[in-house]
């Protein structure tokens, strides 16, 4: 089963402004919906280091093909 982890990310100082971000997952190294969470705490950690403003408040995990990039 296909598994795509979504992140969501909101700025500490407020906490309304948020982004989801959906990590690239390498297809050699597809998620389980087992291990999909402790993935999303591995690439959320990455995330918050490269944006420290952010803090991570929700991790999900759905089952199912990452979305395509638009303009595609």
């Amino acid at each position: 089963m296909l598994v795509t982890l979504s992140l969501m990310f909101c700025l500490a100082s407020e906490p309304t402004q948020c982004q989801t971000v959906t990590p690239y997952i390498p297809d050699d190294q597809p998620l389980t919906m087992s291990s999909c969470h402790i993935a999303g705490q591995i690439e959320g950690a990455k995330w918050v280091n490269d944006h420290p403003k952010y803090q991570l408040t929700r991790v999900q995990c759905t089952a199912g093909n990452r979305p395509k990039p638009r303009g595609v």
